[in-house]
């Protein structure tokens, strides 16, 4: 099963993209972890998150960037939650200042859908606010797009959240089958 999901900050993606995997089932378990802790804000986030997934038995693994070295180390058939692709493709594209970091983050997301029994992946909606004029910018919005894309073409899920409440476009009925 493939899902992705995404929504604004603070949506409640991250609490229903938990609740999805855990209810699929499969172990081991893996959180894919992609934030830096750059400043207090991320380590305030980081340390919500941590504590929102204590006792449900994922095994956390830090991949701020090289999610396909990643993906190839995991135990195959095992259940993941990536989180979040856009803090992912921030990483590679400013920090690691790969080529092309969209075929480089795809490349690492086909390992985990080739070789992972579930696999649910968190993502950002940042659409919204317009074009930016930093070139560096829209071209991450280039970039997160085609990762989106492609991810949701071959997705059995893809919803929304917005408030905590889910908004399908794909998937709505596979959902409730794992839900109720």
């Amino acid at each position: 099963m493939i899902v992705l999901i995404t929504g604004g900050a603070g949506s409640g993606k991250s609490k229903i993209a938990e609740n999805i995997i855990c209810r699929l089932g499969g172990r081991p378990l893996y959180y894919l972890a992609t934030m830096q802790a750059q400043d207090a804000e991320c380590r305030r986030r980081i340390l919500q998150h941590r504590k929102q997934r204590e006792g449900k038995g994922f095994k956390t693994i830090e991949v701020p960037v090289c999610l396909k070295e990643n993906a190839e180390m995991l135990t195959e058939n095992a259940s993941v939650l990536l989180e979040c692709m856009s803090n992912l493709l921030a990483n590679e594209q400013f920090g690691n200042a790969v080529q092309d970091p969209a075929e480089t983050i795809l490349n690492g997301v086909s390992v985990l859908l080739r070789r992972m029994h579930h696999v649910t992946i968190v993502t950002n909606e940042i659409f919204s606010d317009g074009i930016p004029q930093d070139k560096q910018i829209q071209h991450y919005l280039q970039y997160l797009g085609r990762i989106n894309c492609t991810i949701a073409a071959c997705a059995d899920i893809v919803m929304e959240s917005y408030a905590g409440i889910p908004i399908f476009w794909k998937g709505e009925k596979w959902y409730h089958e794992i839900m109720d």
